[in-house]
């Protein structure tokens, strides 16, 4: 083939790239940076918003008074996973709330995350629906988690390398952020092989993410 044919292909490759990717320019004064973080913000908080409400869409409506409990398991799996995605959002918005502008990194692992938040209202429906005795509902729920908690990190972390954050960002707030996130993810992981010898256990592993997380915080608080 033409070598001047092979320079056109990886000239077209390139643009192409650099179009659907973008550049991680550095850092400069362009308005259309602050456009492009509210952009991104903005398309968050509307998917984060759907899925809250995917998940109430979801619930069943019993015919009376006397079904309610056997939706019992239901109306739970919704609480939880309610405050989960509420948990996510906070998250969210703590860390953007600190970012001066967005690359190509983290807005495709931000992406990433919001995959596992419009996943999560299908892996809540899979919990009381999956048998009892069956790993799939409490693996497919765990392993949601651990996904959006690992784009967090990830997030954070290309966030902390391509120096993203506003000026008045303290050094410690990145590693901060991550080990707060860790503690939950952990709990997650631990929970997945967990359920393929007891779904009931795995599940009640879950209970111990808050205390996890307020020992997590002292911790890091006394030594950080």
């Amino acid at each position: 083939m033409d070598p001047c044919h092979h320079r056109s292909l990886g000239q077209a490759l390139l643009i192409f790239t650099e179009t659907v990717v973008g550049h991680n320019d550095p850092v400069t004064h362009d308005p259309t940076r602050a456009l492009d973080l509210e952009r991104t913000v903005y398309f968050s908080d509307a998917v984060i918003a759907i899925a809250l409400t995917l998940l109430a869409l979801e619930l069943p409506v019993p015919h009376n008074w006397h079904e309610l409990p056997s939706h019992g398991g239901s109306y739970i799996s919704f609480l939880i996973s309610f405050a989960v995605i509420s948990t996510f959002w906070f998250r969210h918005h703590q860390l953007f709330q600190k970012l001066e502008r967005v690359d190509a990194r983290v807005t495709l692992l931000n992406l990433l995350s919001l995959f596992a938040i419009v996943v999560v209202p299908f892996a809540t429906k899979a919990l009381p629906e999956s048998d009892p005795k069956s790993s799939f509902g409490p693996v497919i729920y765990a392993s949601t988690m651990v996904l959006w908690a690992i784009a967090y990190v990830l997030m954070v972390l290309a966030a902390n390398r391509a120096h993203l954050w506003h000026h008045h960002v303290a050094p410690a707030t990145p590693r901060n952020m991550i080990f707060g996130a860790c503690a939950a993810l952990g709990i997650f992981a631990v929970s997945i092989p967990i359920a393929f010898a007891s779904p009931g256990i795995a599940q009640l592993t879950w209970l111990l993410i808050p205390f996890v997380a307020t020992i997590a915080g002292r911790l890091r608080r006394r030594f950080g």
